[in-house]
């Protein structure tokens, strides 16, 4: 939606002292370069400075054309700052990079106007180079209407489809009886449990080839036209057979009864479901369903970070979990069956949703534990009793803020160093007893 432009006021350059400053010119008419002056630690830039809008929000963008920086995008920072930018009373907004084309890059951001601001601050740093320069222009800082309440009342199923002879066929109407439940209770997304389709059947090397499906196919149909009926959006995983391979894939089924989106295991569960010829899935896609931002995991994903933080880095809202259990949730470390220790398993799913700013709903197989836990690390709802389905109204455009007002979810990317983090990906293990 189109803004009410703001021009910039006064502009100056900005360090927090002398020494570590770097180099400032503006070599252009809207064009504020910010030079390094050799030192590890110089840090700065420049701050523009405009006037408060009549709108009840503010959005930012603007770009940087970068040089030579040491360690590209860590070198570079963009913030929003209502007032004063001294501690106490700081109120700020992390502006975050959004693309990159070349050595251009694009930062965005938007915030709400507090309540009794006199002007706004826009900080361009550079961060930590000895090495590089770069130039930000086309700043455009717009007031905007604040943004529509996204209301999304979120359902998670648990438990088995009862007692009695398994086929794919009974679990399928067991679980659409899931499904009618939900849609009853004005459910916008369930998600059910993990290969719940092959539920009490075996499961083996041989047996996984004759139960996997096609996505979309006749085993998925059923579910598609309950969706095209209740205007609800469906989650659950299954046996996927394409061509020679076997995965276990989860998939978002829309309102219209369209497959939105798919996603396969990626960390298998060892070491059985590798030695039952299962292939694994290589990332984790966010989909984009009527307005919200969805991923998915599947079981064993919940033991590895990277399974949630993948997606929140790349703007899920919500993650869909389907899971049989957590090798993490026992009171017993010492090998052979445990059991399952529900408090443990509610500091998983919290620290999860909170570390990365999701909306978790996880839906076990066992029943016991399905939940839906806020970005917050607030437990929505859990199932403990008979119930068999957990439900929460939650608001997407509702950011958790912090102490300092920013939103938490910017406020963590605007502090990350991704370059420090190679030892993640380098593949390599140390120090194991």
């Amino acid at each position: 939606m189109p803004g009410t432009a703001l021009r910039c006021t006064t502009s100056s350059s900005w360090a927090p002292r002398d020494e570590i400053a770097p180099v400032c010119a503006e070599s252009a008419p809207g064009a504020y370069e910010v030079r390094s002056n050799g030192s590890e630690g110089c840090y700065g830039g420049w701050d523009l400075f405009f006037a408060i809008p009549d709108s009840p929000w503010v959005r930012i963008r603007v770009t940087a054309d970068i040089e030579d920086l040491e360690r590209g995008l860590d070198s570079i920072r963009a913030a929003l700052v209502w007032n004063s930018d001294a501690f106490p009373g700081l109120n700020w907004e992390p502006v975050l990079a959004t693309g990159q084309t070349g050595a251009t890059v694009t930062f965005e951001g938007e915030a709400p106007v507090p309540d009794g601001a006199e002007r706004i601050l826009l900080r361009l740093l550079m961060c930590w180079s000895a090495t590089g320069r770069m130039v930000w222009s086309d700043v455009q800082v717009e007031g905007i209407p604040a943004p529509a309440p996204r209301q999304w009342r979120l359902a998670a199923g648990g438990g088995s489809p009862g007692n009695g002879e398994r086929t794919i066929e009974k679990n399928t109407e067991a679980y659409l009886g899931f499904c009618r439940e939900a849609a009853e209770k004005g459910a916008d997304l369930l998600c059910l449990p993990e290969v719940m389709l092959t539920t009490g059947l075996p499961s083996g090397p041989s047996t996984l080839v004759e139960q996997a499906i096609t996505i979309p196919g006749p085993e998925t149909e059923p579910f598609q036209e309950f969706c095209r009926e209740s205007k609800m959006v469906l989650c659950f995983s299954a046996w996927e057979r394409s061509e020679e391979l076997v995965a276990n894939t989860a998939m978002l089924i829309d309102r219209d009864g369209q497959i939105a989106g798919t996603y396969r295991k990626v960390h298998l569960a060892a070491p059985l479901e590798p030695w039952w010829g299962v292939t694994p899935g290589h990332d984790f896609p966010v989909h984009n369903v009527h307005g919200a931002c969805i991923a998915m995991n599947i079981c064993m994903d919940s033991s590895v970070a990277e399974s949630a933080r993948v997606p929140a880095m790349q703007g899920a809202e919500i993650l869909c979990m389907p899971i049989m259990g957590d090798q993490r949730a026992v009171t017993g470390w010492t090998g052979g069956p445990s059991d399952f220790d529900i408090d443990r398993w509610r500091a998983i799913q919290s620290v999860r949703a909170m570390d990365n700013q999701l909306h978790m709903v996880v839906s076990r197989n066992n029943g016991l534990g399905t939940c839906i836990v806020s970005p917050t690390g607030e437990v929505l709802d859990m199932l403990q009793g008979r119930r068999r389905i957990a439900y929460a109204d939650v608001d997407l455009s509702a950011r958790p803020r912090t102490w300092l007002h920013s939103t938490f979810v910017g406020s963590e990317h605007w502090v990350r160093r991704q370059p420090t983090y190679t030892p993640l990906v380098s593949g390599t293990i140390r120090n194991i007893g």
